[in-house]
């Protein structure tokens, strides 16, 4: 008779251990995704580059494309984000032209901006870009304080669609042989 009260609380013990808990899913880095532009220099001399990037707070994944915009060369950038507070974090990328390799992109993304060095067999390049199609928050007045009659406030949605060459080079196919 003793364990007839812990077995009569064990059901509702199990039912409460199963039921969902609100749990914080970490910080929202897909905002760290965008396109930015900026410049790498190799000393007093800089290119100007773009790079489309995609982050993945939650697998620890980054991938993009970085195009100069000089020469329209295309690079596909593969690897890993790590993060570093609430707001941001750093991205280790392998740069790829076509199926060879070109170098590294490692830098920090936080706030808006992009900065690291970009290295290839032959150069060392300082990177510094700011993401595109940001724009600061609209003020809001308290509530209570009437707006002055010659302001008008108006609220948009803005969308931008950026477009980027992608080339791909075919596969050779070997016949099947006899």
């Amino acid at each position: 008779m003793r364990f007839l009260p812990a077995l009569l609380l064990s059901p509702a013990l199990l039912l409460a251990a199963c039921a969902p808990t609100t749990q914080s899913r970490g910080p929202d880095y897909s905002l760290l995704s965008g396109n930015y532009q900026g410049t790498a220099s190799l000393g007093p001399i800089p290119a100007s580059y773009e790079l489309l990037l995609n982050i993945n707070g939650r697998t620890g994944r980054a991938n993009g494309i970085l195009t100069r915009a000089s020469n329209g060369n295309v690079y596909t950038a593969e690897g890993r984000f790590l993060p570093y507070d609430a707001n941001g974090g750093t991205i280790d990328l392998t740069l790829s032209s076509g199926s060879s390799d070109a170098g590294t992109f490692k830098a920090r993304v936080q706030a808006g901006k992009l900065e690291g060095v970009m290295k290839t067999t032959l150069f060392t390049f300082q990177v510094r870009m700011q993401k595109q199609g940001v724009t600061a928050p609209t003020p809001r007045p308290a509530l209570g304080v009437p707006l002055p009659r010659t302001s008008v406030t108006l609220e948009t949605t803005q969308t931008q669609t950026t477009s980027v060459p992608v080339y791909v080079e075919p596969t050779p196919v070997k016949p099947a042989r006899p």
